[in-house]
């Protein structure tokens, strides 16, 4: 039997989805790395005195030390490195949503969603997309709208929070008020990955609303 081509927005949708998926399983990964590497907290292990002989060495080795500080370290480069799948996962899942949309609202007929890659295999963002999606026209009528505007505005706060630490980071000096300033700012920016997130799932939400018109019209 002959595989039937799916038409070009489902297609679209199924893009989008795919990176739905890939932004939840990250997502889900750097929670458990994050409970993981908590739970080698040394304020919450009490580290017990046992030491061993080792020849050679002058200070004793303290087993239970070692394992604790072991386990922590890697896990921590764990989370670490879980963190940054799930940034790239979910940056890509809003990005290219967005663009998505701003296909379908013009007209287009896009087939997947496009996404450019360094050599590394991270995102490299849309020009008209920097630093992030403009508000989007044509989505007055859809009963989200709202809550997508919000989303894009907490986006856009974890993203200028993030420029601003890292702009005072390279200065050589830094006044009490700016270290202040600086660490409050990362603090905020952390949220990035969660704020691109919650703007691609409305997004996807989004791009079946706009694309309501072209399965209406298809025969």
């Amino acid at each position: 039997m002959p595989r039937t081509t799916l038409p070009w927005f489902e297609s679209l949708t199924d893009s989008a989805y795919a990176l739905s998926a890939a932004a939840r399983e990250t997502r889900t990964a750097h929670q458990a790395a994050q409970a993981a590497a908590a739970q080698y907290d040394l304020d919450r292990i009490r580290l017990l005195d046992g030491e061993i002989t080792v020849p050679g060495l002058f200070m004793p080795p303290r087993p239970h030390d070692r394992a604790v500080m072991g386990i922590g370290k890697t896990l921590q480069e764990c989370q670490n490195r879980m963190e940054r799948l799930y940034t790239d996962a979910a940056l890509s899942y809003a990005y290219g949503t967005a663009w998505a949309i701003l296909r379908v609202l013009d007209g287009q007929e896009p087939p997947r969603v496009e996404l450019g890659l360094t050599a590394e295999g991270h995102l490299t963002i849309p020009a008209e997309l920097a630093p992030i999606p403009p508000a989007i026209a044509g989505l007055d009528r859809w009963c989200d709208n709202a809550k997508f505007d919000k989303a894009r505005q907490r986006w856009w706060d974890c993203d200028s929070a993030g420029e601003y630490a890292s702009a005072l980071a390279d200065q050589d000096y830094l006044a009490d008020h700016e270290a202040g300033e600086m660490h409050q700012a990362l603090d905020v920016a952390q949220g990035l990955a969660d704020a691109a997130y919650a703007y691609g799932v409305l997004a996807e939400s989004a791009l079946h609303y706009s694309l309501l018109g072209a399965r209406h019209t298809h025969p």
